[in-house]
C-alpha cells in the first residue's frame, strides 16, 4: 500500500538538473551550511544528494567530486546542531578548532557545527544526520567538539548498524513513525556521546583538570614562540616538572603535543591561503618552525603530504563559471536551507 503521509524528501543529482549542472545545483543546495570549490578544472557530474526530514533530524546521503570544504563564521552562527558522518567510501581530511581530522570508511565521527572548520574531500559517497544539540543535551561549552568511532568497535559498529537500518526505512517511512524513531536514534547518539554517570568529583581532581586545560591554553596562544617548552609551564604554573611530565604523558610529551599543535595550526592557515612565493616559509615560522626542513619532514610525517600539496584552493572562492540549473535545484537548496533552519 503507498504511503499516504511520508516524511518530507528532496532529490538533486543529474537526472533532475542535467550532468553539466550537477556541481554548481549541489554548491547552491549546500552554500547554506558550506562553501565548496572543486579541487580540479573539469566540471563534474558526480554529486548527487538526497534528504529526508525525520521530526528534528535530517538525514542525507550525498555523493562528491573532489572538493574543498568551508564552514565559516556566518555558517557556525546559530547553527546549534551536531553532524554525524558515516564514509561509505572516498574520505576526507581537515581541521575544526586547530584540531586535525582524517575521515575514512569504517568509522564514525560526531561533530560539532557551532564551530568553524574546513576539510578537504576525495571523490566520496557519505552518509550523515544533523542533530540538534538540544536533542542530545549537547553543550558546546562542556562537551567534545569532535569525536571518532571505529567500526570494529562494539558501540561503532551498532551505530552504523543502526543507522543504515534507519535510512534503508526513510522512503517509505511515514509522519506518524518519525518522532518515536528520531527519539530513539537520539537516546543511542546520546548515550555514547555524552555517556551518564557520576559527574562529581573531588577538589583536587577537578584542580587538576582545569590545570591540564590551562597549560594547553597556555601552549596554544604562544606557539608562535620557536623557544616554546616545559621550562615556559615551570615559570607560569606553581606546579613540578614531574606533574608536568605526568599531566602530558597521553600526549607523548610537552614537546610532541607543541609540535602536533603547530602542525595542525600550520594545516589550518595553509588550506585557507592562496599559492605564492615564499608563503609556507611564513606560515611555518608563524607558528614557531624556524627550520623549514625539519617543518616539511614533521609535516609530511603527520598528514601523508608536503606543505605545498595543503594550499588547496585553485582559484578564488566564486570565479568558476556559473551555471544555470533547472528549478528543480533551486527547490532543493530552498528546501534544505529551511530545514536548516527549522532545526
Amino acid at each position: 500500500m503507498e504511503n499516504q503521509n511520508p516524511i518530507p524528501s528532496i532529490q538533486l543529482d543529474s537526472s533532475t538538473v542535467g550532468r553539466r549542472h550537477c556541481f554548481d545545483a549541489w554548491r547552491e543546495a549546500v552554500r547554506c551550511v558550506f562553501d565548496v570549490n572543486p579541487l580540479s578544472d573539469e566540471v563534474s557530474g558526480t554529486e548527487r544528494m538526497e534528504g529526508w526530514l525525520l521530526d528534528n533530524l535530517i538525514f542525507t546521503e550525498v555523493a562528491f567530486s573532489p572538493q574543498s570544504f568551508r564552514h565559516h563564521a556566518r555558517h557556525a552562527q546559530d547553527a546549534n546542531y551536531l553532524s554525524l558522518q558515516i564514509y561509505r567510501s572516498g574520505g576526507s581530511s581537515g581541521v575544526l578548532a586547530d584540531q586535525y581530522w582524517k575521515m575514512e570508511p569504517g568509522q564514525v565521527h560526531i561533530y560539532d557545527f557551532s564551530r568553524q572548520f574546513q576539510s578537504v574531500a576525495e571523490d566520496s559517497v557519505v552518509a550523515g544526520v544533523k542533530i540538534p544539540h538540544e536533542a542530545i543535551g549537547y553543550d558546546p561549552g562542556r562537551h567534545p567538539a569532535h569525536i571518532m568511532l571505529s567500526g570494529c568497535s562494539p558501540l561503532g559498529r551498532f551505530l552504523i548498524e543502526t543507522y543504515f537500518a534507519i535510512q534503508r526505512r526513510l522512503p517509505e517511512l511515514c509522519q506518524e513513525e518519525a518522532s518515536a524513531l528520531a527519539k530513539g536514534f537520539c537516546g543511542l547518539v546520546r548515550g555514547i556521546l555524552i555517556p551518564q554517570g557520576n559527574e562529581d568529583c573531588t577538589e583536587v581532581k577537578r584542580s587538576r583538570a582545569e590545570r591540564r586545560v590551562a597549560m594547553r591554553s597556555y601552549l596554544d596562544r604562544h606557539l608562535s614562540d620557536p623557544a616554546l617548552g616545559i621550562d615556559h609551564l615551570l615559570r607560569s604554573f606553581a606546579v613540578s616538572r614531574p606533574s608536568i611530565y605526568r599531566d602530558f604523558a597521553n600526549e607523548g610529551g610537552v614537546a610532541t603535543y607543541i609540535n602536533r599543535r603547530r602542525l595542525d595550526r600550520a594545516f589550518s592557515r595553509l588550506v585557507s591561503t592562496t599559492p605564492s612565493h615564499g608563503r609556507i616559509k611564513e606560515i611555518a615560522n608563524g607558528v614557531g618552525f624556524n627550520d623549514p626542513a625539519y617543518f616539511n619532514r614533521l609535516f609530511r610525517q603527520r598528514f601523508g603530504i608536503a606543505p605545498g600539496a595543503a594550499i588547496t584552493n585553485r582559484r578564488p572562492p566564486g570565479t568558476r563559471p556559473q551555471l544555470t540549473a533547472r528549478n528543480d535545484s533551486s527547490l532543493a537548496a530552498s528546501q534544505l536551507s529551511n530545514w536548516f533552519s527549522s532545526i
